[in-house]
This record gives structure tokens, sequence and C-alpha cells, in this order.
């Protein structure tokens, strides 16, 4: 590692207290969920028990597994110099400014309902409830098929939950404002975790954070010289199956995306066992395909050499009361409300059902995993084929596809963003590495190997070519700032009132309709015992 700069000023930043402002980060929102949306009785004593477990989680942090000899905070804590701190910070909040989280410069099509969704929770008395004859647009109706009757919002829209109370206290432009920085904050604690799991900062963590994506240039090319029929994005060139660059999920899903790959660097940095039932419930609060790709990620952790201990006392910290409390009342209070909305899944089953045969499925599942899986894992293996995290993320990128969820398959697409964040995560470190270590090895002997060299090029090409689908949305997001192009996210405004029933390449009505409303709400078990009425 190359030494620091003279006189640079070096920042620590305890990890209990990183640990406890990512911690927070995940906890706050799903308070203000449990306060505002359910009964009294029932959301205050159980916010009281999110918090109390936070505060046991926080404060175990540093306690290794077993009872092992706590690490000197040398070891534990983030340092970094304070350029890197200063520009984690700026990075964070230009990306999220960038991404149009709070819509203050060209959004791409998804924001018409992420916008929609905080102008209600702003504007509307909590539990969200609509009622049919509000909506005015003869297209959104006919969609909807009903002009009378009520319809409840039963939606993952937890994370927006903080900037709705700003936006009920202080208006709707501050609860845009409220978001884009809450936004950032998730960023620039990821940021961290990822310096802390490279050994040091470095440009490569936001660099790879931004780009990270595929090696979808390849199917681009082949379509606009062959014109195949399967094509219809960059990233969607296979049926029911799509892995998305994480830049198209920050300008897309950021609600989801943020705390999944926050949560995925907390169960990476615990030393511990006894909070992965917190942890991972959280994030069911946020992404429910997302606990999917993390089960795998905590399961890694909990055999993970350095946790190992004998039966009793493996036993002894997995069943605490944090975990096993916090999992259920998250299992509970999400899942009986994503239960209400039994429209929500669309489509389910084993991919190779959707295909016409299973012949052709093959060959696009092989097609995929060479994109999308091959390049990456290949990059990283010599360096990181022993490492458990790599082997899980690797098994889980390749198997997810193989099962299907909703029209589009956002279960492909959000159960893998942990496994797809790890591989981003080693990916920072690798290049890391190669920076520091060439820039020693130039110093003794001048010159790199014609074949490390040469293997060297390789993987930066092949790394360069996979930001391609990152890059093409941010000129686009970029371009269309430029040249005044108008976006859609006013389309939508609310779903209580539909602007339009749907816009070229989105049916809104028909997304809002099956994904959003739910009519039978009063039936469902989160608002016969737990939720307002």
């Amino acid at each position: 590692m190359t030494a620091r700069k003279k006189n640079e000023t070096g920042i620590r930043i305890p990890f209990r207290l990183w640990y406890g402002l990512a911690t927070g980060f995940l906890v706050i929102p799903v308070i203000v969920f449990m306060t505002g949306y359910l009964r009294w009785y029932v959301g205050v004593p159980l916010a009281l028990c999110m918090i109390v477990f936070s505060v046991i989680t926080v404060c175990s942090c540093t306690k290794p597994a077993g009872g092992k000899t706590a690490l000197a905070s040398s070891a534990k804590d983030i340092n970094m110099p304070l350029r890197y701190l200063v520009g984690f910070a700026v990075f964070a909040v230009f990306l999220a400014w960038f991404s149009g989280v709070g819509e203050f410069i060209y959004s791409l099509q998804d924001h018409a309902i992420r916008r929609a969704t905080l102008s209600d929770l702003v504007s509307y008395k909590w539990p969200v409830i609509y009622d049919y004859s509000t909506q005015t647009n003869p297209d959104v109706i006919k969609e909807i098929g009903k002009t009378s009757g009520k319809t409840a919002l039963m939606y993952y829209f937890t994370y927006w939950m903080p900037a709705a109370l700003f936006g009920k206290l202080f208006g709707r432009t501050a609860a845009d404002v409220f978001l884009m920085l809450w936004t950032a904050i998730g960023i620039f604690l990821t940021l961290l975790g990822m310096a802390k799991l490279n050994g040091r900062a470095c440009v490569t963590q936001p660099i790879f954070y931004m780009f990270f994506g595929g090696l979808d240039v390849i199917p681009t090319i082949v379509h606009s010289v062959t014109g195949y029929d399967l094509w219809t994005s960059i990233e969607g060139w296979v049926p029911n199956m799509a892995y998305y660059c994480n830049m198209s999920e920050l300008a897309n899903v950021f609600h989801q995306c943020v705390p999944c790959f926050l949560v995925t660097v907390l169960v990476m940095l615990s030393v511990n066992t006894r909070s992965f039932g917190l942890t991972g419930g959280l994030l069911f609060a946020y992404s429910p395909f997302g606990v999917f790709g993390i089960l795998p990620v905590i399961l890694t952790a909990v055999f993970r050499k350095d946790m190992r201990q004998d039966v009793k006392g493996t036993l002894k910290d997995l069943f605490t009361p944090v975990n096993i409390l916090s999992a259920a009342i998250m299992l509970v209070v999400f899942g009986s409300f994503y239960m209400g909305n039994a429209n929500g899944a669309g489509k389910t089953g084993f991919t190779w059902t959707f295909y016409s045969s299973f012949g052709l499925f093959v060959i696009c599942y092989l097609c995929f995993l060479i994109i999308e899986v091959l390049p990456v894992t290949a990059v990283l293996f010599k360096r990181y084929r022993k490492d458990p995290f790599f082997i899980c993320a690797a098994v889980c990128m390749t198997l997810i596809p193989v099962y299907m969820m909703t029209w589009v398959n956002d279960f492909a697409m959000r159960a893998s963003m942990p496994s797809r964040f790890i591989m981003c995560v080693l990916l920072a470190a690798m290049f890391k590495d190669l920076y520091d270590e060439d820039k020693e090895r130039i110093r003794r002997q001048k010159k790199l190997e014609k074949k490390k060299a040469a293997r060297l090029a390789f993987a930066i090409l092949t790394v360069i070519l996979m930001m391609f689908p990152g890059f093409v949305n941010a000129y686009l997001i970029a371009g269309c700032q430029a040249t005044g192009e108008p976006d859609r996210k006013d389309m939508v405004g609310s779903f209580g009132n539909v602007n339009n029933a749907t816009d070229g390449s989105i049916e809104y009505a028909y997304v809002i309709n099956n994904q959003f409303y739910t009519d039978d709400y009063m039936d469902s078990f989160f608002f016969r015992y737990l939720g307002k009425t």
C-alpha cells in the first residue's frame, strides 16, 4: 500500500459510530412507518422495540463471535484522508442528484411513479386511501374499470417515509430536498463501508459504485448488426432475465438499491452473528425480493472462518432476542402489508416455463451467464477464488435467473443486488490493490512483466466494457438535461388522479392498478389487526 502523502490530514471514524449511523439510516424509516401506519398501541411498542434492538446491535458490533477478545480500535475503525472524506460526501450528493432523486434533473421514466409515491405520502393522510371517484382521465378510468369505491396504497414505500414526514411539516419542495440528501447519506455511508472492506479509501470505490454493470455492450453490438428480435434494450436483450447496472438501479429504483447496498456492506463487515436478524429484517421494508438475495450472504457470513464456533456457541449467538424478535416483527408487519396486495407478483414460476421451448431457454440462459456473470467472475477469480463472499455471489448470480416473479422478472433484478454489489466491492478492492502494487513494482523494476501486463490490460479492458450500460444511462441523463428534453416525472402526478394512462413504452395506469392498488384492503390481516383504519 502506498504511503500517505506528507502532512496529509487523516480522519479516524469510529467503527461503532459508522455502524450506528448505518443502522439508524435503515431503522428510522421503519420507525416512521410503524408510528404513522399502525394503530398507536401496536406501532409505538414495536417502534420502541426496534430502537432498543438497534441500540443493542450497535453496542455489540465490535464484539467478535464467541466472546473473543475485541480488536484494537486502530484495527476496527475507518481511517481515511480528509480529502477522501470530503470527496466521498460531495460525490454522494452529486450521485443522488444526478440519479434524479427529488427530480431536480432529467429523470428516467420510473420517476413518474416515484414522484407520485412521495407526493401522495405527503398530501394524503396515513394510511393512504384513494377514492376511485377522483379519477378524471377517461383512459385511466377505462384501464382501472371502476368509478366508485376505495383502494389502499400497498407497496414497499418505506424509504420515502422520513421525506414524506418532513414534507408534511415544511412542504413538498422540502420533501424533495430531504429525499435527495437522505439518499446521499445512504450512498456516503456505503462508500465508507467499502473503504473499510477495501483497506483504504480510493477513487475506485465511487467509480464502481456508480458504473458497475455487465458486458451488455456485446449483445448491443450484435443487435445493431443483426437486429435480432429478442433484444428490447441495452440490459433487456433476452426475455425474462435481466441484471441492471448500478447507474440504472440508482436512476430507477434508488429506494431499493441504496438500502440493499448498505445492508450488504453491513453484513460483510459484521464480526458476530448476533444482529443478522435485524440487519436482514430491515431490508424487508425496502426490497422484499432483495431479502432473498441477502439470505445467502448472511449464511456465508455465519459460516465464515472467523465466525466459526462450537455448536453451542453458534446457536447462542444466532438465537438471540435481537435476531429472533426483530426478524419476527419485520416479517409480521411488512409481510402482512405486502400480502394484502396479491396482484403485485404477476407471473411466477421457473423461468423456462415462460419460453416457447426449453431449448430456447437454455440458449438464452447460457448467453445471459456469459454476458452478466462470467466476465466479472473471470476478472476476480484468481485473486478471490477462496473468498466465501465471492463464491456466494458467483453461485447466486448463476442461479437467480432460473426463477421468475412479475412480468419483467423483478425477482432476478432485485434478488441479485446483494451478490452483484459484492462483486462491485471486490472489483473496487482489486483495482485499488493493482494501483498500489503497480506503483511499487514500477519503482522497483521500472516496467511490468509482459505476461502480467497483458493480463492486467485484459482485466482493465473487460471492466471498462462492463461500464458501458452505466455510461449510456449517464449520457442519456446528462444529454437530455443539457438539451432541455422534457422528462416524464409528472406523467402520473398522483395515484388518486393519474394524469396519463400510458406514455409510449410504459402503461402507467396498468402498472398502478396491478402493483399499487388494493381494493379489499380491509379484509387483509394488516388492516384488520395492525394498521390504522
